[in-house]
């Protein structure tokens, strides 16, 4: 199958072309202008679309094409970026799209779109997603993954198309271990927060295996899929694998989720309504959406799709720190 790629030379991208093209399938990657594309390359793709989803012409993106995988979304910036890029360049990829034969598309979404204060348990794609009511108390990367998944299933609903959805909790690997969730710096020490909770991660490579998984399985059209290689890893363990694997010597201080929830919220709740500019440990709902205590399962990929993470987590620390197995 011909699968056109956004994002495709990013962290996940370049994973999700490989294994795309492991399983046989022809890659069209669409990349900014001035991309060095040489990693991907080296994958042996030949075909490229060099274009700024925002501002560039998407015309001739989806010749051929019969499959779009659509990852790419600004990870970094302040919100009005992070906006500009996800929504914006999403919206303009669906209208190109509108205008073409190619009926299926896989959108990559995120773990961040959940409502983490209305969830107890366990996290699964039953779980409800943040409002319109709350969702501007969330950060921009929140806001902006909300809207982009709202915009594409509103435009794939009207069009007919056959939408799939992925939600990936936390990606890590090779060169990407530091984790959001894995608390705060202070010079030789790391404040812990929370440090028994779980974080929903899901390693690159198993990630990457999913999305070229459901491109061409007609069991993923039309469901919503959340991306987590298990229950998740407790933070406190993951974060020493972290350090050992890239050999720094931090001492750590654990301080307990509820006592830091109630401190945040009597001390910041009041305050963060009022000024979302609070980093985000300080804002009660940011601070949920790192370290709830909550478990993860990807049980409905394993039930629908026959899907298991193909690497278990002693390999992906292989992997991800060159280290022995």
């Amino acid at each position: 199958m011909k699968t056109l790629v956004t994002g495709a030379n990013g962290f996940l991208g370049r994973r999700v072309v490989a294994a795309l093209l492991a399983r046989g399938h022809s890659v069209r990657a669409l990349v900014r202008p001035a991309t060095n594309a040489s990693a991907l390359e080296q994958l042996g793709v030949t075909d490229f679309i060099r274009a700024d989803l925002v501002t560039g012409h998407l015309g001739d993106s989806f010749d051929g094409v019969e499959a779009v995988l659509h990852l790419a979304a600004a990870t970094s910036g302040d919100e009005h970026h992070q906006f500009a890029a996800t929504v914006v360049g999403t919206e303009r990829l669906l209208t190109a799209m509108t205008g073409s034969p190619c009926k299926r598309l896989i959108l990559a979404s995120s773990f961040a779109v959940y409502d983490w204060s209305c969830i107890k348990g366990t996290l699964d794609e039953r779980s409800p997603v943040v409002s319109s009511g709350t969702l501007y108390a969330r950060d921009g990367y929140c806001i902006a993954k909300s809207w982009q998944e709202r915009v594409t299933r509103r435009v794939a609903a009207s069009s007919g198309w056959e939408l799939v959805v992925l939600r990936p909790g936390f990606i890590w690997g090779k060169d990407h271990t530091g984790l959001a969730a894995c608390g705060q710096p202070l010079g030789p020490v790391q404040i812990v927060v929370g440090p028994m909770s779980r974080m929903p991660m899901t390693h690159v490579d198993n990630c990457a295996d999913l999305f070229a998984r459901v491109v061409d399985n007609p069991r993923a059209s039309g469901e919503t899929f959340n991306v987590v290689d298990g229950p998740g890893e407790r933070i406190w363990t993951f974060l020493g694998d972290h350090f050992r694997g890239i050999g720094h010597t931090r001492v750590r201080i654990p301080i307990p989720y509820a006592l830091t929830y109630v401190a945040v919220k009597t001390l910041f709740g009041r305050l963060a309504e009022r000024s979302p500019k609070l980093p985000g440990l300080l804002v009660p709902c940011q601070l949920e959406a790192r370290v709830k205590p909550l478990t993860f399962t990807n049980r409905k990929a394993a039930e629908l799709l026959g899907w298991h993470p193909p690497l278990s987590y002693r390999e992906c620390l292989v992997r991800s720190f060159d280290v022995q197995g």
